[in-house]
């Protein structure tokens, strides 16, 4: 596994120059199997385009030998986000500070929608359907 994270990060660090780097799935809980892929977030200054990312994520499952899902964090939703930084691990991080900022700003996010939806949720369950 360490020669994994070793790979994932090297490659990340020259592609899109992360200050956070995640992976989460099985592959963070060590339930690897055959069909196993890897998961892999990461926080960035860049702005990188679903193309640049299917790229890199093809070009790490090369190096790695198993799929990649290669997730640009601030291009994620606030849901996805709450379940890379509640379930995710941590790889490789170059400035704590902000990665707590950004991991608290989620939580505060997820929690607000949380407290949104939440009527709406009591709706749907009265009702016992998602239509008035």
């Amino acid at each position: 596994m360490e020669k994994k994270i070793n790979i994932i990060t090297n490659y990340l660090k020259g592609k899109v120059s992360p200050y956070v780097i995640y992976i989460f799935g099985s592959f963070a809980r060590g339930e690897i199997n055959r069909e196993s892929d890897i998961d892999i977030a990461f926080l960035s200054e860049g702005t990188f385009n679903s193309y640049d990312l299917f790229f890199y994520a093809q070009e790490l499952a090369s190096l790695l030998g198993r799929d990649v899902d290669l997730v640009d964090l601030n291009q994620a939703s606030t849901v996805f986000q709450s379940k890379v930084v509640s379930k995710g691990k941590v790889i490789f991080c170059t400035d704590e500070k902000r990665r707590a900022l950004f991991e608290m700003t989620v939580y505060k996010k997820y929690a607000r929608l949380n407290e949104e939806r939440k009527e709406i949720l009591k709706g749907i369950r009265e009702r016992g359907t998602v239509y008035g």
